[in-house]
């Protein structure tokens, strides 16, 4: 029973350095180096902790659980973590001296990882009933490896014989729990992310829904109101704006992403229609200083230049002017800004749209905080006073965003 309590002494330390850690990096990306190495280093503390405090069977014989740890870091760690590994246990069992256990330790590894770091490759690929079989193998063949070299150097002895049968019954339980648990925390893992990926690409769907309906509701008003009066332009500035649609409306992938140059080819159709209906009420000044080319979400501004026109300028008879800004930032970063100097708003209405609850008709604002959001983890900003007018802000990183849902 003593031995027993000492495996599971040895169980509980790994447990709880391996797979506590495992969890608080779980959203952290397989591939990430610094993980990798904090996880091989926990694995080297855990196969001193088993080599530190062994189960002695007698004065000359103990057994430890150090192929847990070791198989799992080279499993999972990759070859370099397991010749790390084997070459730590080695030096750290030569400083107990150069007696049989250190020459059965230095021969069972050099019988046994061979054969493991082979079959490493194969494990990362596999599905999790294969992972589990083949640790179960590579255990078993580690376990009889060391029972044959113990036995060539010590001899056989039939009274140690049972208690090193429960060693690779508990080795061989422990380690197929292990790779289970790690293999579920994993799989969970890649559920919730593909859950959240899902949610986040029918979120925008439902978004980008609502904005082509709602730009071309407001375009096609514009030119209505143009039909009486001046039928001649409402007709140029529907065929401009079926030619712009049917060359540059083309969102059917959730993916999908335009340029700059593009969005403000968009921006400035909206706003020759919108002038054709107001005339010298409406004033626009550019600022662009950016690479055109830079890939962006699209109708990501051209709302925004609509808040601006219909509740900003066009709420009082002497209109006003709109001022688009699009800058390269620091750190990689590109700015945009709308800007108004029209009617503006308190503090209390501003904070009031901002709400992704707030239950009104029309997306503007709402929604390009809510994509923003949803696409960088970051929040627009917006500064108003009343009587003076309003700008709206928001930056995104100057490069393409991660294809959503995959």
């Amino acid at each position: 029973m003593n031995i027993l309590k000492d495996f599971l002494l040895q169980l509980s330390f790994i447990a709880i350095l391996i797979f506590a850690v495992q969890i608080f990096f779980a959203e952290r990306s397989g591939k990430d180096r610094r993980v990798q190495i904090i996880l091989s280093v926990l694995y080297g503390l855990s196969i001193l902790i088993c080599m530190s405090f062994p189960a002695y069977v007698d004065t000359h014989f103990r057994l430890d659980i150090r192929i847990i740890p070791l198989l799992l870091g080279t499993l999972y760690g990759g070859p370099a973590t397991g010749v790390i590994l084997s070459a730590f246990v080695i030096l750290y069992r030569s400083y107990f001296g150069a007696d049989l256990g250190f020459f059965t330790t230095v021969l069972t590894l050099s019988f046994s990882m061979p054969v493991i770091l082979i079959f490493q490759k194969l494990f990362a690929k596999a599905e999790k009933n294969k992972k589990l079989q083949m640790a179960f193998l590579l255990s078993a063949y580690y376990s009889l490896a060391g029972l044959i070299v113990s036995s060539v150097l010590r001899g056989f002895s039939l009274r140690f014989f049972p208690v090193q049968l429960i060693h690779i019954a508990i080795t061989l339980a422990v380690l197929i729990l292990f790779i289970s648990l790690n293999e579920t925390i994993k799989d969970m893992i890649r559920k919730n992310r593909q859950l959240q990926s899902e949610a986040k690409s029918a979120e925008i769907a439902f978004l980008r829904s609502q904005i082509k309906p709602h730009f071309l509701y407001n375009a096609l008003n514009s030119i209505a109101a143009l039909c009486i009066d001046e039928p001649h332009k409402a007709e140029e500035l529907t065929l401009d704006l079926s030619q712009y649609l049917r060359s540059s409306f083309d969102f059917n992938q959730l993916d999908s992403l335009t340029t700059i140059e593009n969005e403000l080819e968009l921006v400035k159709a909206y706003i020759n229609i919108e002038k054709a209906r107001y005339g010298s009420r409406l004033c626009v000044e550019y600022d662009v200083d950016a690479n055109l080319d830079i890939l962006i979400p699209p109708l990501i501004v051209q709302p925004l230049v609509e808040n601006a026109i219909r509740h900003g300028l066009m709420s009082n008879l002497r209109g006003g002017t709109v001022k688009i800004s699009v800058k390269r930032a620091a750190d990689a970063v590109v700015s945009f800004a709308v800007e108004d100097n029209g009617c503006g708003m308190n503090e209390t209405k501003r904070d009031e749209i901002l709400k992704s609850e707030t239950n009104k008709k029309g997306i503007g604002l709402r929604n390009i905080s809510q994509r923003i959001q949803l696409l960088y983890g970051k929040s627009i900003r917006m500064e108003s006073a009343e009587g003076r007018g309003t700008k709206v802000i928001f930056d995104i990183p100057a490069r393409p965003i991660m294809q959503i849902g995959g």
